[in-house]
């Protein structure tokens, strides 16, 4: 190929044109490189961001509900409570929670006031003490154990 200058043909020398040539493809796919390394980056860089907001998310969602289903795994041991205000029944266990709390710790109170020693034996020996009649006596002492 020759090129022209002020309308004068200048002889290119033989090899350059296809060196230029390759050049210039070289250029081209170092470019197109550098763009497919550009385009890369940002689809990397936008799916770390979605995995991060996704993560987040995620997060929130087990702090938020966690704690829920631990609640109802701890109130569901009491379903079927109620307790009755101004005559009306509330069986909603979320409301009446604080009830079965302050019922719990009322009733550890007073186990805790029973006299340390053997308060079921004595219980028996005084229920087989009023049974006059001996046959009574026999039914009772099967129904708790004794020979």
């Amino acid at each position: 190929m020759k090129e022209i200058q002020n309308n004068q043909e200048i002889p290119i020398p033989e090899g350059l044109e296809q060196r230029l040539s390759a050049l210039v493809d070289r250029l081209e796919a170092e470019e197109q490189g550098r763009k497919n390394e550009r385009m890369k980056n940002e689809k990397n860089k936008r799916l770390f961001i979605s995995l991060a907001i996704a993560a987040a998310f995620v997060a929130v969602a087990f702090l938020l509900i966690v704690p829920q289903v631990r609640e109802r795994q701890q109130l569901a041991l009491y379903e079927g409570s109620y307790t009755l205000i101004d005559g009306q029944r509330i069986d909603d266990l979320g409301q009446i929670k604080a009830d079965i709390s302050e019922a719990l710790a009322m009733a550890q109170m007073a186990e805790a006031n029973v006299p340390a020693g053997d308060f079921a034996s004595q219980t028996e020996r005084a229920i087989l003490q009023a049974t006059d009649d001996p046959e009574m006596q026999a039914v009772v002492q099967r129904i708790l154990g004794e020979n």
